[in-house]
């Protein structure tokens, strides 16, 4: 005996035999006809994904001309899915913040035909509707670290920015460097040469903008001036988290389609997965929800099996939306550019010969964190120059064993004045003491 197998009805299948048995017609000539019928009569026209796309300020308008019985918008910033209502004809999204952003629109019709549609729009922040706050510089403060100001003098510069997208520096002596928007600044900034120099800061926030100005004023260092040249180094790993949402659309089981379904979840380039869970406690319309992380935690793989939960198909669609949260990681490793502190020795009333040398700030989120220092002290000869007195290319502190020539003695053309020196920390400042 020969057992005969019956292919399996494609998509919309089950609506042809319902015609046919209907129609009391089966194959042949009479099939033939009641498929030309059924193609005619009863399947449904195709969906069309057409939608027009307006924006003011961080808020986009999407007109709804499309045709198609069940869908959901993506707005392209990682908010979960919204649920096409076919008799919406206006739908609105308002963005975070301002950048450009892909909305997309997908339809079917009742027997699972598809049609997408995908619109770029560009958000700023300006816009009737929108309510960005302009961006906001406070504690802005420009100071040196030394009382003497001679070239090459370190200033340390202070400000919060607030409610900026970024922020641009100009030093007045032909360096301009473009930060991050908001947050606190602490940083030493070293002036080589000596001059006037007005300092600046713009913080932008799309077309609005924020500034903060000083002047600084450096002068040329007069012969014999006593200068410690402190040079820091960072290393280790900066290890970022960011937390994420994504909405999974899953389509209804169609003829004798098996009721679970896989998907598979990537993470953004460069990061890796460290938690995919549902957003919510109740997944109406999946059951048995599991999530998998791949090996290389670069990948996600979530199953489940389709509930049959007529309530969740009618709210969504023929689409169930499992809203999830991810928790992503990313590890780079991280070189600070040396920076400099500079400082001149001074005696103090009644003490010794000193000078106090401020530390960068600790960059934040480093693991692994490595401080490398270099110490030169060095001697004004004039015209600009500099003789080196001590040189130490790695500099351990506390540091003890220096010895510091101070040149001849004033009252002979050959002895020489050799003094010791020695450098501790004392907490964020680092302290250099001529003499015993």
């Amino acid at each position: 005996m020969v057992e005969s197998h019956q292919p399996q009805p494609k998509s919309g299948g089950w609506l042809k035999a319902v015609v046919l048995g209907g129609l009391g017609l089966g194959g042949g000539a009479a099939g033939t006809y009641a498929t030309a019928i059924m193609d005619k009569i009863a399947k449904p026209p195709l969906p069309v994904a057409n939608f027009a796309a307006s924006t003011d300020g961080l808020t986009v308008t999407c007109q709804n001309h499309a045709s198609g019985d069940t869908g959901w918008w993506d707005f392209g910033d990682g908010t979960p899915l919204l649920p096409l209502d076919p008799t919406q004809t206006e739908v609105k999204h308002v963005y975070a913040k301002p950048g450009s952003y892909a909305v997309k629109l997908m339809v079917r019709n009742f027997v699972s035909d598809e049609n997408d549609r995908t619109v770029q729009v560009e958000l700023t922040a300006g816009g009737k509707d929108s309510r960005v706050a302009l961006p906001q510089i406070a504690g802005f403060a420009v100071q040196p670290v030394s009382p003497l100001s001679v070239a090459p003098a370190t200033y340390r510069v202070t400000a919060e920015v607030k409610d900026a997208d970024h922020a641009v520096w100009d030093f007045g002596d032909g360096r301009l460097e473009v930060a991050d928007g908001s947050g606190k600044i602490d940083r030493l900034v070293t002036f080589e040469k000596p001059g006037s120099f007005p300092v600046q800061l713009v913080a932008h926030n799309g077309k609005q903008a924020a500034k903060q100005s000083a002047s600084v004023k450096v002068d040329a260092p007069v012969v014999g001036t006593l200068m410690a040249v402190l040079r820091v180094t960072d290393t280790g790993s900066r290890v970022e988290r960011v937390n994420l949402s994504e909405t999974l659309a899953v389509p209804a089981p169609k003829d004798k389609a098996p009721s679970t379904f896989t998907r598979t979840i990537n993470a953004k380039p460069g990061y890796t997965l460290v938690e995919v869970v549902p957003a919510t406690a109740n997944t109406l319309g999946v059951k048995n929800l599991k999530v998998q992380l791949a090996t290389d935690k670069r990948s996600a793989t979530v199953s489940g099996e389709w509930a049959g939960d007529s309530k969740a198909g009618k709210a969504a669609g023929s689409d169930l939306l499992v809203p999830l949260k991810l928790t992503e990681e990313r590890t780079t490793a991280i070189q600070s550019p040396p920076e400099t502190s500079t400082g001149v020795f001074l005696q103090q009333s009644g003490g010794p010969i000193m000078t106090i040398l401020p530390l960068p700030t600790l960059p934040p989120n480093v693991a692994g964190l490595q401080r490398k220092m270099s110490l030169e002290v060095r001697q004004a000869t004039g015209d600009g120059k500099f003789r080196p007195v001590v040189s130490v290319a790695e500099l351990k502190l506390p540091w003890l064993g220096g010895q510091l020539d101070m040149g001849p003695a004033p009252s002979s053309t050959t002895q020489r004045v050799v003094q010791p020196v020695r450098a501790v920390q004392e907490g964020d400042m680092v302290k250099l003491v001529v003499g015993n």
